[in-house]
């Protein structure tokens, strides 16, 4: 929330002269004017305050502050500097109004300045004081009370010929209750350490008024606090500088915990965001600690104390924004206020940004940012023991214990801690196939056990608590006792071995590593070396890349460095043999592209391969195991929400190809069942030679559960085909030629058990070929399509009820095909296509146009004459949503062809869910 993004200006307390007045704009970075129109801003009428002024000093010839070029050096001036350093020679005058000839008390104006000079003094470790040079008593001016402050200042001003330079100040008192407005005072700041001072008779303000209006003379604007219907603690801004939170705004004067918040009888001490922005103090007592990373905990001493270091400066590691953290209690001259009845609230821990309003503002961020219901001092400003800050960007702080004499705060600012990762540690659970492991935002551990068909199984909990890691990650067997291990790193570099086992579970953990902190990235690489034990890949933040290599019992032997340039990539992950050689690396570059650096199996890398390009789109990647049960390693992709998607590896890439099966050539026809026993993925028939019809129930992951024979005798078709909902029953139907050309329709149940068959047609023998590719007219009803020897294609169209309508001539020259099929929505355009193989291998696309004809054929490759038989399994057989071919190949072997979506093959994907 840093002014440079919020870029809004103070309402009401930053008034804006025609003449010689400024207002400050960062570098590069329109600020907008006050007015009711700034959202983010508000003042809460009556709130007891005064009126501030930055301006040019009123000279005859106005000249810019120590070489500044305008009001940034105005405003800024003791940010700029080193800090106030010296005596602020005051002219002190008590004046007489024309219609008010009451006086003021100089002793009382004198007072009021000592009070002011001795809080400063304070504030600066004895380094800027206010000293009344001169003094001007009953002095009257030709000034009215019913004129406004500005008019009375300027009017005095003249009358005494008083002019602005460095470290001086002119302070006048007039004998009205209030300024105009009800102000209890104005400031006028004119760089340099001078200013103008008007205030009304003497009262309880006149001490905190006075010393307020003189932080404006430092370069102070106003400590302002942060309002939110929602109540949250923090909040961002869009790119116009408006609160991401529409019931956000900054309450002008809102932290009355700070000298320069809301006029009261105390002098609060001025907070440490002012503190470091015009360089108070000795230098000493705030310690910077940068960009807050990892969990760390630090000691707060009061803030009206003395002590160095005393409170905490961190910027955040997200946004950079920075943030203050100072404890407040009764201690010191100016915060004894806070052991007075009513003010509980107020002692603890305080949290507070530069800017806000202004580059010169400083904002609070209270434990609920809910207004108020106070008129205008708040009672719960700070922190209590337990309560934990959150900065929009997901930073907490923690305020671990409080004391009247001390604090503890922990700030959490590793976000790994509750980012979700995905890993394998191959066989975890020990029956032989690669699991994936998930640790979860919450701190739980689930185990997702690998199955056969491509597939990983509901996800078990196997163990919690373990949001206090960073980095988790899959060993295999790092301890040499034939389990699969589990190495976790917490933010301060501990590096824990948990061995699995063997059974799901863990044995007692070990912690075998310390000031593991330093490297952005581990890697379980699995044997880098060849020496037949497990190995460790570090990546520290400089790029440069180690080999910790294991030692056979849950130790390293000494590091060795093995590449640098390595800050390139993103993400590293184990490759396991995918490209081609042992144990190598994954990596994926800023760009998304995916790299191969294949391990040479003796400590090194052969040369590296792109294998992939848009990756930047997936999350945790997941590589060295062999998840689809072929031998050879594949990658698995985890999203950020959670979804995965499985990439088979053909040894040396991604295949384009994946066999799913054997033994599949006993069959005299396979093709696609579509959700032929209602659970939801798509399935596969098969007749055998002897007659019998097998279902192989999709997984919904490119494999299949155990097949169940669904039927007997029919040998008796020379065409069986699946029909969709042809009698519109709302289940799968199929439709079988007999030799004589009876055409039978065979209605199922929709959870794999046919109903009584029902004859459909007659005459049907003269077409060498029959498909169904579902709803091909655009009609909302399955249709029929068959091939004449002559390569006619008729469409007959379904009627919705088991029957046709008359048929339509929607091709010719279809004899140039051996072979024609069903393709679904191949293409993505939401209609049914078809595919065409012809005698040479070839294979075509020709998209329906959704109304019984198609659009332009597209050429999809050859060799495909090498299949006895295929199919297309629409888009629910992988899981992914998108189209898929199956074939079966002369050795029998049944192979799966993913399709993009888009009109084209690609390499295959699966989702293993």
């Amino acid at each position: 929330m840093g002014f440079l993004r919020r870029s809004i200006a103070v309402s009401t307390g930053l008034v804006l002269l025609s003449t010689g007045l400024f207002f400050v704009q960062a570098p590069a970075t329109a600020v907008p004017l006050p007015s009711p129109d700034n959202p983010n801003v508000r003042f809460v009428e009556g709130t007891p305050h005064s009126e501030h002024v930055f301006e040019t000093p009123p000279t005859a010839s106005p000249q810019p502050a120590k070489g500044s070029a305008g009001v940034e050096g105005l405003f800024s001036e003791g940010a700029a500097a080193a800090g106030p350093n010296g005596d602020i020679r005051i002219r002190l005058v008590t004046a007489k109004l024309a219609d008010n000839s009451n006086t003021v008390s100089m002793s009382g104006a004198e007072q009021a300045v000592a009070a002011t000079s001795g809080y400063w003094q304070s504030m600066t470790a004895g380094r800027l004081s206010m000293t009344v040079d001169s003094r001007v008593a009953g002095f009257q001016s030709s000034a009215r009370s019913t004129d406004s402050y500005p008019t009375i200042m300027s009017t005095i001003t003249s009358e005494l010929k008083w002019s602005a330079s460095p470290y001086t100040a002119l302070v006048i008192l007039i004998p009205t209750s209030t300024l105009s407005a009800n102000a209890l005072g104005a400031g006028y700041s004119s760089g340099s350490y001078s200013g103008r001072v008007l205030m009304p008779q003497l009262s309880s303000f006149s001490n905190n008024v006075m010393t307020h209006e003189f932080g404006h003379v430092i370069g102070l604007m106003h400590a302002d606090a942060l309002q939110c219907g929602s109540g949250v603690s923090d909040v961002g801004t869009d790119s116009s500088g408006r609160f991401t939170d529409p019931s956000c705004y900054i309450r002008e004067y809102g932290d009355t915990t700070d000298i320069m918040g809301a006029a009261q009888y105390a002098q609060p001490v001025v907070s440490s965001s002012f503190w470091d922005y015009a360089s108070l103090g000795r230098g000493d007592e705030i310690r910077d600690v940068g960009i807050a990373s990892g969990v760390k905990s630090y000691t707060l001493k009061p803030w009206g104390g003395t002590d160095a270091q005393r409170a905490i400066k961190f910027t955040d590691p997200v946004s950079k924004e920075v943030y203050f953290l100072e404890l407040r209690q009764p201690v010191g001259k100016y915060d004894a206020y806070l052991g007075n009845a009513g003010q509980e609230g107020n002692r603890g821990v305080k949290i507070v940004q530069r800017g806000g309003a202004t580059v010169a503002s400083s904002l609070i961020l209270m434990p609920s940012t809910i207004p108020f219901t106070e008129p205008w001092y708040a009672k719960n400003h700070a922190w209590q023991q337990g309560s934990t800050f959150t900065t929009y960007t997901g930073t907490q702080v923690t305020m671990t214990a409080i004391s009247d004499t001390s604090a503890t705060v922990t700030i959490n600012a590793d976000p790994k801690l509750k980012t979700r990762m995905r890993f394998s540690a191959g066989d975890f659970d020990g029956d032989k196939l690669p699991d994936v492991i998930s640790r979860e935002a919450d701190g739980s551990l689930l185990l997702f056990r690998g199955m056969p068909g491509n597939r990983l199984g509901d996800p078990t909990q196997i163990g919690s608590g373990w949001g206090i890691f960073n980095a988790v990650l899959g060993t295999a067997d790092f301890n040499g006792d034939g389990f699969a291990d589990i190495l976790a790193r917490t933010s301060d570099g501990g590096l824990w071995l948990y061995p699995g086992n063997g059974k799901g579970g863990f044995l007692a953990r070990t912690q075998v590593g310390f000031g593991w902190q330093g490297f952005s990235q581990l890697v379980a690489v699995g044997d880098f070396n060849g020496d037949s034990r497990n190995d460790l890949i570090a990546a520290g933040t400089d790029g440069r890349l180690w080999l910790y290599p294991g030692n056979g019992s849950g130790g390293f032997l000494a590091a060795v460095q093995v590449g640098q340039g390595w800050d390139v990539f993103n993400t590293l992950a184990p490759a396991g043999s995918f490209g081609g050689g042992k144990a190598g690396l994954l990596a994926r570059s800023g760009d998304g592209t995916l790299y191969v650096y294949p391990g040479d199996g003796k400590g090194g890398f052969l040369p590296s391969a792109a294998v992939g390009s848009g990756w930047n789109g997936t999350g945790d990647i997941i590589g060295g195991q062999d998840l689809t049960g072929d031998k050879l390693a594949d990658v698995l992709a985890a999203a950020a929400g959670g979804g995965m998607t499985l990439y088979p590896g053909d040894g040396n890439g991604f295949a384009d190809r994946l066999t799913i099966g054997t033994g599949w050539n006993t069959f005299s026809q396979v093709w696609e069942a579509g959700d032929f026993d209602g659970d939801g993925a798509a399935d596969v028939l098969a007749r055998g030679k002897d007659g019998a019809l097998w279902l192989y129930p999709g997984n919904g992951s490119g494999g299949f559960l155990p097949r169940v024979q669904v039927g007997s005798g029919w040998n008796m078709f020379n065409s069986v085909l699946s029909a969709g909902d042809f009698d519109g029953d709302s289940h799968p139907d199929l439709v079988g030629r007999a030799p004589d050309g009876t055409l039978w329709l065979y209605p199922t149940d929709g959870k794999g058990q046919f109903l009584a068959r029902q004859q459909i047609g007659t005459g049907w023998q003269g077409f060498t070929q029959l498909l169904a590719p579902g709803d091909f007219t655009g009609d909302g009803k399955p249709d029929i399509v068959a091939a004449s020897p002559d390569g006619t294609l008729w469409v007959y169209p379904g009627n919705g009820t088991g029957g046709f309508l008359a048929r339509k001539q929607i091709g010719s020259g279809w004899d140039m095909f051996n072979l024609v099929l069903q393709a679904g929505d191949f293409n993505g355009d939401g209609r049914e296509d078809l595919l065409g193989r012809t005698a040479d291998g070839g294979l075509w696309l020709y998209p329906g146009d959704g109304n019984s004809g198609f659009l332009a054929p597209s050429y999809l490759g050859s060799g495909w004459n090498m299949f006895s038989g295929m199919a297309a399994l629409g888009n629910g057989f992988t899981g992914t949503g998108n189209p898929a071919v199956i074939g079966v190949a002369g050795d029998g072997s049944l192979l799966l062809y993913s399709g993009s979506g888009r009109g084209k093959f690609q390499p295959v994907t699966l989702n293993p869910r």
